[in-house]
């Protein structure tokens, strides 16, 4: 075993290679999120652009309009603060109260994505359906797309629910730890 330890790979990491592999900005996730968030903001703010003449915004009632506008906004905002909430220091006495801050932080920017979400899907349907003289064949495509976006919803709120509950429990670990 000795001699496997000796000849072990011993490459040198200089002091700015080991910085560099610190700095949160450059985990693997955080670029997979970057890149949805650069996706989303272009394709969302293109759709912006053409929405009124390619699906006749023209003949949808104001209030469609604007919550549509105001919802793909709010998405697109909360989008990027999501990623700021993420990327930012974690600031604290110790590392137990940065991870009680983090935790409470992501838990409000679930409360807010999802509601979000919801405003989002619920404006699209608003908005598309606002002319639509419903038939029973009709009414049940919308309940169809109603599912989906409720299915879309809770498949959204167990994710957070995951990740807030492994940070709660890196919490708890550390309470343990203390009372050792």
């Amino acid at each position: 075993m000795k001699t496997e330890w000796q000849m072990a790979d011993t490459a040198f990491k200089s002091e700015a290679d080991l910085l560099k592999m610190t700095k949160i900005k450059n985990h693997p996730s955080l670029k997979g999120i970057m890149t949805k968030l650069v996706a989303e903001t272009i394709f969302f703010t293109l759709f912006l652009a053409v929405y009124y003449d390619w699906f006749d915004g023209d003949q949808k009632p104001f209030f469609a309009n604007a919550l549509l506008v105001v919802s793909l906004l709010l998405y697109i905002a909360t989008d990027m603060i999501g990623y700021v909430s993420i990327v930012m220091k974690i600031s604290g006495s110790d590392l137990k109260v940065s991870l009680e801050k983090y935790l409470s932080r992501i838990k409000q920017l679930a409360t807010f994505s999802l509601i979000c979400s919801f405003l989002y899907s619920l404006s699209f349907l608003v908005f598309f359906s606002s002319v639509i003289h419903f038939t029973k064949e009709k009414s049940f495509i919308l309940l169809g797309i109603l599912i989906v976006v409720a299915q879309m919803l809770l498949w959204s709120q167990r994710t957070w629910g995951k990740w807030i509950k492994g940070l709660q429990q890196q919490v708890t670990d550390f309470d343990s730890e203390e009372a050792k």
